[in-house]
């Protein structure tokens, strides 16, 4: 037994764990798993098939000295053992977001294309400076690195993409009393990763995406996983943060400003224009300007007691995305999966490394949708007339000359 003890320590550093995350996910104390790692005292039966289940390794292993290498660390377990306040219809979504990263770095060997993910936050983050000023500096922060100054943010996803950051996209229930909103994981393959809950509507979840993003660069010095569930001050940083980064105070002011609205919303018209300038949802526009104290609290009950946004929208002349009266799970087979994921999958179809059909059962997609993920047309589709009409007035304008 007295051989087994260093090789804990050695099998939790590689899975990139603390004694403290170990304690958390044992239930026990961290001193005890300094105990145990330093051979004062010897974990139970139960306790070390749950050490090897968490490390990845065999427990014959660890009984016989051995020092192997991991075959495969339970991170679906340090998720759910992370909150336990969320219900058990969260499991399967978020053993889908572990399982998908591992096919992720899984594909990415086989293609030998880089997963070019964060693992280490660029930006400084202390947790004394953890106050609502200080999320909303923090958001003012990435979105210069970004470039983005102090407009609307067109493409969450382009914005993870750009940051270095995995998204995927699964059901997690939709009670979010219960249910996770979404998570963080630093996974040992692919880097900084966020899971987002399908079941909630397109305005959350955009929200969730920023929130998730504050997790990712604000907080993984501390984490290696967060669950985004109940209150804290964790919570409301990365609240604050997301209000900001979707829809900054200075670019609501100078937009209120510049299109002549007073510098107190009283009009339902007026939030509508400010929700569709900046691409979020009527309640994340509405939350966000009764946090910016550019409504008031009666103001603020009494549109969303009797404003009917999406056909106040419509009557307006904005385009409406059909997802806002009813959200079609079909059109997330294929949106779940990041962008870069579907451009790796892609180039292994085309690079004879997997045919069409496994491809499909790699990826738990449907063999139509990987044609659709070749570009190739389904089956009863053809191109719009539009492209080619459109390449014809710039050729015929002199835009460009004529080949």
């Amino acid at each position: 037994m007295a051989e087994m003890h260093p090789l804990l320590a050695r099998a939790r550093e590689r899975a990139r764990y603390s004694q403290d995350d170990v304690g958390a996910a044992l239930g026990v104390s961290r001193a005890m798993v300094s105990y145990w790692e330093a051979g004062s005292r010897s974990p139970n039966d139960r306790q070390l098939a749950s050490l090897a289940r968490l490390y990845g390794v065999e427990l014959s292993d660890l009984l016989e000295g051995r020092d192997a290498e991991p075959v495969g660390i339970d991170l679906t377990g340090m998720l759910l053992r992370a909150d336990n306040a969320v219900g058990p219809e969260s499991a399967p979504g978020l053993q889908e977001f572990v399982q998908f990263l591992e096919r992720y770095a899984e594909l990415s060997g086989l293609t030998k294309m880089p997963i070019r993910g964060m693992t280490q936050s660029p930006y400084v983050y202390r947790s004394k400076f953890s106050q609502k000023d200080d999320a909303r500096r923090k958001a003012e922060e990435v979105r210069a690195h970004l470039g983005l100054g102090a407009g609307p943010i067109s493409d969450t996803d382009t914005v993870c993409e750009m940051l270095g950051i995995t998204i995927y996209r699964a059901p997690l229930g939709g009670d979010l009393r219960k249910a996770p909103s979404g998570a963080f994981l630093n996974h040992p393959s692919v880097g900084f990763s966020i899971l987002v809950n399908l079941d909630m509507t397109p305005g959350r979840r955009r929200f969730t995406v920023a929130h998730e993003i504050a997790h990712a660069l604000f907080h993984s010095s501390e984490e290696r996983w967060v669950i985004s569930h109940g209150r804290g001050p964790r919570e409301d940083f990365a609240d604050e943060f997301a209000g900001e980064f979707l829809m900054p105070s200075e670019g609501v002011r100078r937009f209120m400003e510049e299109v002549g609205m007073p510098p107190r919303i009283t009009e339902d018209v007026d939030v509508i224009h400010i929700q569709r300038y900046f691409r979020v949802s009527f309640p994340t526009a509405l939350v966000r300007l009764k946090q910016m104290n550019a409504i008031t609290a009666a103001t603020y009950h009494e549109l969303r007691r009797e404003v009917r946004p999406v056909a106040l929208a419509r009557s307006l002349g904005y385009r409406i995305d059909p997802e806002e009266y009813q959200q079609d799970a079909e059109r997330w087979r294929i949106r779940r999966f990041p962008r870069a994921f579907l451009r790796m999958l892609r180039q292994a179809v085309v690079g004879e490394v997997m045919s069409p059909p496994s491809a499909a059962a790699f990826s738990g997609l449907s063999i139509a949708d990987v044609v659709q993920i070749l570009g190739q047309p389904l089956a009863g589709t053809d191109e719009p007339e539009g492209t080619e009409v459109e390449f014809a007035e710039y050729e015929d304008s002199g835009v460009v000359p004529r080949a």
